[in-house]
């Protein structure tokens, strides 16, 4: 597990965000009792496992950022559109962004006046065939598509993240035309990273990292940036 302290600056106003990755879950307790309660309703290993992954680090990050040592202090409940909301005295502003995939999770936490939102994808677990045809490619993307020269999958991960990361920065999902979420510009900044705007929500952008079979999408405000970039390892 790691957890890494990011600053937003916007402007002349600079912002913490922290981000924490999972993928093993310690012996010690982490859980409060409602959630050991929640964890024992799973029947199935894979659900259990995601359960712990994701909530342990939903509270590293956002014990980093409140700061909070005592893990089981920290509460997560789902809020209506089943985005996560933290329960905890001294938790303000602060709200968090949380994915896991095939063994790994990850979350943000950050401050409520920047919406931001995370999501990561295993690059070997997807149909990009399948998935392809869901996600509405707009014009912008059809031309990376053509010259980014990755292979299928990893392009698909790459527009489905920067999909579900706005989605989640809007705190409304997928729960709308994937093609409503696409972007209109994607230029690259190193190998295996690129940044993207979005077609329909030009005040929103999207850092997007491809390494070691996995892509990490974070969606933030458009005029805003990050000291460094997050890590998986």
């Amino acid at each position: 597990m790691s957890v890494q302290s990011l600053l937003l600056r916007h402007g002349r106003i600079e912002q913490r965000v922290c981000f924490a990755v999972v993928d093993a879950v310690p012996a010690e307790e982490f859980l409060s009792e409602r959630e050991q309660a929640q964890l024992g309703e799973y029947k199935f290993a894979k659900k259990k496992q995601d359960f712990l992954f994701g909530r342990l680090a939903a509270k590293s990050a956002i014990g980093a950022l409140i700061p909070e040592r005592d893990l089981r202090r920290i509460e997560i409940r789902a809020g209506e559109q089943g985005q996560p909301l933290i329960q905890h005295p001294q938790a303000g502003s602060a709200e968090v962004t949380v994915s896991h995939s095939h063994g790994i999770a990850v979350a943000l936490a950050y401050t409520a006046a920047y919406p931001m939102g995370i999501d990561l994808e295993t690059v070997s677990a997807v149909s990009a065939g399948t998935i392809m045809d869901k996600l509405g490619i707009s014009a912008a993307e059809q031309a990376w598509l053509a010259a980014a020269g990755v292979d299928d999958a990893t392009a698909c991960c790459v527009l489905w993240t920067a999909r579900e990361a706005l989605g989640k920065a809007l705190k409304v999902g997928l729960d709308r035309p994937l093609g409503a979420l696409s972007l209109n510009e994607i230029c690259a900044v190193g190998d295996g990273s690129w940044i993207g705007r979005y077609l329909n929500y030009p005040q929103c952008q999207c850092l997007i990292q491809a390494r070691g079979g996995r892509v990490l999408s974070l969606a933030m405000p458009g005029n805003a940036e990050l000291n460094a970039w997050p890590r998986l390892k």
